[in-house]
């Protein structure tokens, strides 16, 4: 019916005295081309370019090498099937060119997933195989299409590339005996020369007017035939001299000759065009070219001896298969620490250093300086000093064993004392050598005291020397994974020694259950020990000591110990008559520890009775702009709160306070647990503790966060008794008097 209805109105429209209008044209020439093409498979178009897409077909296979492995669907048959779609753009508008082009990936295809099947009884990697054979299948695909239309043919009209690809394909064929494609109908034979045929594609409406686009690619066309006519005739030419060519006679062209050299430049450009083309089809057809044309080996060897005589440097092959092997960059002889150390620098100038024609990021570089910087400084320090400061190009495998072998014994408090200036393999060697000699008098000493043999047991565990964990030694791996990786993207090494070479998590995970662990559950009942000592009990002797308020602010509003030593007089302020104070970095110069990290607190009630907003205002009547002014900074981190957590943690040994689980930072932990049993909801707690919100509602939806008053009222929830402290100023002040402002 279709094609009764195009041949009627075709008709009509003929014997109309009317021309047909150029959109009529279009759409008649359009359906009737496809009618001729038929259905074109595994194709479709998104807006005006083809797209070749199909399904991955699915692969039998005896039993499942990993059941575990999300990527795969097996079921009690047997079969898997990778998961998706494979989708190409064939980036080109032309019906007839994306046919062909589909023709040629569904043959490659085909090929290569019957390959990848043979091999998938073989793959034993934890890795989803099939998924991970759909992507290189995919990005082989997607290669061949880039290499495609970056040729330079591709700049040229599409049907200047489709009459190329069906001359080309129909010749082949032809000459190999293979049978046509299915578009083999669209072709004609025409003789242009005595003995020399083309293959051209019929025109679909020949009565057609054309179109000056289709004039210009009839043009375009006309100009390629023409040009490969001649070199084709060159070739002839050049075949038929070299057939009836006397070897002893070297004089056949004169070299002072112009048309005559001119001659045979043309002739070798086209022999070469051929046999590229001839070389290019036996691979697309998965043939042999010595096979099917057993002169091509003594054409290779004619051609690489006049290469010779042309004065062409010899090169030696140095495998059998004359594969020349690529040529090693050369090795860096730059000490390890130096090269680690202009890898910091770029760090904190803002690389991550993880691709090329990267651009810093200031507010990175800053953030790696703070947070990380010590830390890789001291991967850096360990690996140096257990192997060695060696040369890149002498750090191989062997050192890394070595390195993962010795840092597992590293005591857990190595670089905590600034006095120790023993380098890393000095210490371990020391503790291997004094720890056993220790055990042994201790064992001896309990057993002439007679005790039980669990109770030795018992006492010899806690005198072992505590070693490095498993984090740290994964943390110390990462990062010299990282800088190794850096210098082999920047050719100063071969391979990367670190690689593979990394603590697993499942390892991570069996070292934590075999070695001992201490939670951190908070201080409960020893909160009391701690408030009753003689700092919280004693009169002042400074009444802004930190080692006084800084626990008390832990405990009853949550903040960590650097948010709290660099609190300032203009971080308090009252709002509807609610004191809070603010951790927040108004003037730059205060550290965050992420954006969550900045809220608004309210004063509990016993800081209140204390007497904070007191201590607050003597800051600012003294013109001082911080809470603790005279809190130094970490000469090694930078930081206050290190120094002032080495204050307290002497403090709470020296005392007989100290317990396993018992530091500073478990004060805050201690505000979460009371807040928790209080009741508090789990928004408002993660809001006062500076947590991430993960509920989508709150986050999204509740960006306006509950009232002042009702935070204090949570606050004040929190029930450790303070009547045990000496306020310092003598007196509680009431809230009312204080002139504090309201902070943005």
């Amino acid at each position: 019916m279709g094609n009764q209805r195009v041949e009627s109105s075709l008709s009509t429209c003929s014997r109309s005295s009317r021309p047909l209008c150029p959109m009529s044209r279009f759409l008649l020439r359009t359906k009737s081309r496809s009618q001729r093409m038929g259905r074109i498979a595994y194709l479709s178009k998104r807006g005006n370019i083809w797209w070749f897409r199909r399904r991955h077909p699915a692969i039998v296979i005896p039993s499942p090498q990993n059941p575990q492995v999300s990527g795969l669907c097996v079921g009690l048959t047997g079969k898997a099937q990778a998961k998706g779609h494979l989708a190409i753009s064939l980036q080109t508008s032309s019906s007839r060119e994306a046919r062909l082009l589909g023709t040629r990936l569904s043959d490659h295809f085909e090929r290569a997933w019957a390959f990848f099947e043979a091999g998938a009884y073989r793959m034993t990697e934890q890795d989803d195989p099939l998924d991970t054979m759909a992507l290189m299948l995919t990005e082989g695909f997607r290669k061949y299409i880039t290499h495609y239309r970056a040729s330079g043919m591709s700049g040229m009209a599409p049907g200047v590339r489709e009459r190329a690809f069906a001359r080309l394909d129909a010749e082949l064929r032809e000459a190999l005996g293979i049978e046509p494609l299915p578009y083999a109908d669209m072709l004609t034979r025409v003789e242009i020369k005595p003995g020399i045929k083309y293959i051209v594609l019929n025109d679909p409406d020949p009565n057609a007017p054309m179109t000056p686009e289709d004039e210009f690619h009839e043009r375009m066309a006309a100009q390629a035939e023409a040009e490969d006519a001649a070199t084709r005739g060159f070739a002839a030419d050049a075949y038929s001299v070299a057939q009836a060519m006397d070897p002893a006679d070297i004089r056949l062209i004169d070299p002072e000759d112009e048309d005559s050299v001119n001659r045979l430049e043309t002739m070798a450009d086209g022999f070469g065009r051929l046999l590229d083309q001839y070389l290019v089809s036996c691979e697309i057809s998965g043939l042999d070219p010595k096979a099917e044309m057993p002169s091509a080996q003594q054409i290779a060897k004619n051609l690489h001896r006049a290469a010779l005589r042309l004065g062409l440097p010899k090169q030696t092959p140095n495998r059998a298969d004359e594969i020349p092997i690529k040529a090693k960059p050369a090795l860096s002889n730059e000490p390890f620490t130096i090269f680690a150390e202009k890898y910091l620098a770029l760090r904190c100038q803002g690389y991550t250093l993880r691709r090329e024609d990267e651009s810093p990021h200031a507010a990175t570089g800053t953030n790696f300086e703070r947070t990380s910087l010590r830390n890789w400084q001291s991967s850096v320090r360990v690996f140096s000093e257990i192997v060695g400061d060696l040369p890149l190009s002498e750090i191989s495998k062997e050192e890394v064993i070595e390195f993962n072998t010795l840092i597992q014994r590293l005591p857990a408090n190595f670089g905590k004392s600034s006095r120790d200036n023993r380098s890393a393999r000095q210490v371990i060697e020391y503790t291997d050598d004094r720890e056993p000699l220790e055990i042994a008098e201790i064992i001896e000493k309990l057993r002439a005291q007679g005790r039980p043999a669990a109770e030795i047991e018992d006492v010899v565990a806690a005198a072992r020397t505590k070693r490095i964990s498993a984090t740290t030694i994964k943390r110390h791996q990462t990062a010299l994974q990282s800088i190794f990786e850096h210098a082999l993207a920047q050719q100063m090494i071969t391979t990367n020694p670190f690689k593979g070479r990394l603590l697993t998590e499942a390892e991570v995970k069996r070292w934590k259950m075999s070695a001992a662990r201490v939670e951190r559950l908070g201080w409960g009942d020893s909160i009391y020990a701690l408030l009753e000592s003689e700092v919280f009990t004693n009169p002042l002797a400074d009444i802004g000591e930190p080692l006084f308020w800084a626990p008390l602010i832990a405990m009853y509003a949550g903040l960590r110990l650097e948010e709290i030593c660099q609190l300032r007089v203009r971080d308090f302020a009252k709002e509807n008559g609610i004191i809070f104070v603010a951790v927040q970095n108004e003037l730059g110069s205060q550290l965050v520890k992420s954006a969550n990290s900045i809220r608004r607190v309210p004063l509990h009630k016993a800081l209140i009775d204390i007497g904070l907003p007191k201590l607050v205002e003597l800051r600012q009547q003294a013109g001082m702009s911080r809470l603790f002014p005279d809190m130094p900074r970490s000469k090694s981190k930078g930081t206050m709160s290190a120094i002032m957590s080495k204050r307290f943690g002497y403090y709470i040994r020296s005392r007989g306070i100290k317990d396993d689980g018992l530091d500073f930072h478990a004060l805050r932990t201690e505000f979460l647990v009371r807040l928790t049993r209080a009741k508090v909801p789990d928004h408002v707690r993660k809001g006062l503790m500076g947590h991430e919100q993960t509920d989508v509602t709150h986050r999204n939806y509740f960006r306006a966060g509950e009232t002042i008053e009702d935070m204090k009222e949570y606050v004040d929830r929190i029930d450790i008794d303070h009547r045990s402290i000496t306020p310092p100023f003598g007196a509680y002040l009431s809230p009312e008097r204080l002139p504090l402002r309201l902070v943005r």
